[in-house]
């Protein structure tokens, strides 16, 4: 049994996979000058390829790399400018381990990136191979399977659980695999990568790589960094042991295991938006529990014979919802909002996971500039839900670190006010990148989005008047106003959002496919008409509930909305 007792901190950086259009949104103005370092050793604009991507290059291997090493290097400064505490041990997840070694003072910020830009060029130059995320079986299972199917040619890429490996070789054999693996009722992805990473295939790419590296001189760590290669503490060796990562299996069970052993989940943190990283740790942790209280921690499938395919499945396998796991509300704040704005939903929502996604500028984000634009809110919105749209509570939801589509739990999107319009273009971002969409969307206190907002020119008002128009419509405790500090600075946060409001423009596009409920208070200045707008952008049949009260209704009525997202979700 582990001994989880200790508590050294540990920051585990994520790698290819968690990449999003919207990445670094705050971070770049946060930091101009590595910003500016790093578009100049790029040669190109990076926050124009992480926020934008407007030609469509995130998710190559070559821009990917470079892209998230320079993310997450940032995102780890701002954790410890926020007094988070430094890391004693450090874990990345294949290109995150750079960022372990970069954050433990092996190398500086410019050295790793130069090392991440060679790296992603050679493993891109790769080609003709592909990966299969297995789910279901131990590894020894799995290397029985390769055995007895003469799947010679076929290694082990990384071994993320004990239930969750990933397979990576020829694409005839992978394709092989997964219609081989279906037979057997184990569930298998393919991952959209064009080529075998972590395998034999990448051996010319680990050759070249290690003369690379001969070039450059490295320092001793300052801090425990575990490598994937040999899931122990790395040595004085570097360049042998980051060549050979990238034909080697990533170990990343084993690495976790020596972690636990040193410290605790409750003291792990990842960097970035996602937690993909820290619920495989948790996976772990749980996995190690089942087997020193002797209980199983696999099912074995069994082997079930049917006819062939009369073609090989390459698409992968998108469920509708991984069967089983809890499903999540994904809250957008009205104007003026924070994290806490939907606070007490959580009480009567006890079989769903509330999700508030944080606005820069407020709550625990406070130190980040404000956005005003609503396409630059949606980007940051969607770049942290995207990260979340896995099943951290079931056990066989696998993590596939290349590509970006994973199953997912069932999940709903809810909006009140200037949060019911951001979450509907949220909606139509998710479909936009072929995401899975959310089973429901639930909306309050807003018109139809085609309707314009009657709060589109309020950003305009000179400061009395905005004032003044503010407690007209409530939502604002009265005793905050006595304190002007605390009032002037809600006050700009409030014009930004008003602003992103009156910036809305209506853009016309096919309904989406997802049923939809608006909520309005009785004594809002909203027609029939104005809710009933909601059916345009829905093919759905639209559900719409009328309360007692004004603009802020909610906070009266928070059993009610329960019952009806609860109902809503239990309807998917």
């Amino acid at each position: 049994m582990m001994a989880s007792t200790a508590g050294a901190p540990c920051v585990l950086f994520p790698g290819q996979g968690s990449q999003a259009r919207g990445m670094g949104t705050g971070l770049f103005d946060r930091f101009p000058g590595t910003t500016s370092l790093a578009n100049d050793v790029l040669g190109y604009d990076l926050p124009r390829l992480c926020l934008q991507d407007p030609e469509g290059r995130l998710d190559d291997t070559r821009f990917t790399q470079p892209a998230l090493y320079v993310v997450n290097a940032l995102s780890y400064r701002v954790s410890l400018e926020r007094g988070e505490p430094e890391a004693e041990y450090l874990l990345g997840h294949s290109l995150g381990e750079y960022n372990a070694l970069h954050a433990a003072g092996v190398f500086d910020f410019e050295t790793g990136l130069k090392l991440v830009i060679k790296r992603g060029e050679l493993m891109a130059r790769a080609s003709d191979g592909a990966m299969l995320a297995v789910v279901g079986m131990s590894e020894s299972e799995l290397r029985a399977f390769l055995a007895e199917e003469s799947l010679a040619r076929l290694d082990i890429a990384n071994l993320n659980t004990g239930t969750q490996t990933v397979l990576s070789g020829a694409r005839d054999e992978i394709e092989q695999a997964h219609r081989l693996l279906g037979e057997r009722s184990v569930r298998a992805v393919p991952l959209k990568v064009s080529a075998a990473f972590h395998s034999r295939f990448m051996a010319p790419a680990r050759d070249e790589f290690h003369a690379f590296l001969k070039g450059f001189r490295f320092s001793p760590p300052r801090a425990t960094v575990i490598a994937n290669l040999t899931a122990r503490p790395y040595d004085a060796e570097v360049p042998g042991t980051l060549s050979e990562q990238i034909a080697a299996p990533v170990r990343w069970v084993e690495s976790v295991r020596y972690l636990l052993e040193r410290t605790s989940v409750e003291h792990c943190r990842e960097v970035g938006d996602g937690s993909v990283l820290t619920r495989m740790v948790q996976q772990i942790a749980a996995e190690a529990g089942s087997r020193a209280a002797g209980r199983p921690s696999t099912t074995v499938a069994p082997r079930k014979r049917t006819e062939p395919h009369s073609e090989p499945d390459t698409e992968p396998r998108t469920e509708p919802h991984t069967p089983g796991a809890r499903p999540r509300l994904f809250c957008v704040a009205y104007a003026g909002g924070d994290e806490r704005a939907y606070a007490p939903l959580t009480e009567h929502c006890r079989d769903i996971e509330l999700v508030a996604l944080e606005r820069p500028g407020r709550g625990r984000r406070a130190g980040e500039p404000l956005l005003r634009e609503p396409a630059a809110i949606v980007d940051d919105l969607f770049a942290q839900l995207r990260g979340r749209l896995d099943a951290p509570d079931t056990p066989d939801a696998p993590y596939a670190p290349y590509a970006p589509y994973a199953p997912y739990a069932p999940y709903a999107l809810y909006g009140h006010s200037l949060g019911a319009r951001l979450a509907f273009l949220l909606c139509r971002r998710l479909r936009a990148e072929g995401l899975p969409p959310p089973v429901h969307l639930f909306v309050s206190g807003e018109s139809g989005p085609a309707i314009p907002s009657r709060e589109r020119d309020t950003w305009r008002l000179p400061d009395e008047a905005f004032r003044d128009h503010l407690k007209q419509l409530g939502g604002i405790p009265a005793e905050l106003w006595e304190y002007g500090d605390l009032m002037a600075f809600y006050e700009r946060v409030l014009r930004a959002d008003f602003t992103a409001l009156g910036a809305y423009e209506h853009v016309a596009e096919p309904p989406l496919d997802i049923p939809v409920t608006a909520m309005a208070g009785e004594d809002e200045w909203f027609s029939r008409a104005d809710i009933d707008a909601w059916q345009r952008e829905t093919t759905r049949p639209l559900t719409v509930h009328w309360f007692p009260g004004d603009h802020f209704f909610i906070r009266t009525q928070w059993p009610a909305l329960a019952r009806i997202v609860t109902s809503g979700l239990a309807a998917a």
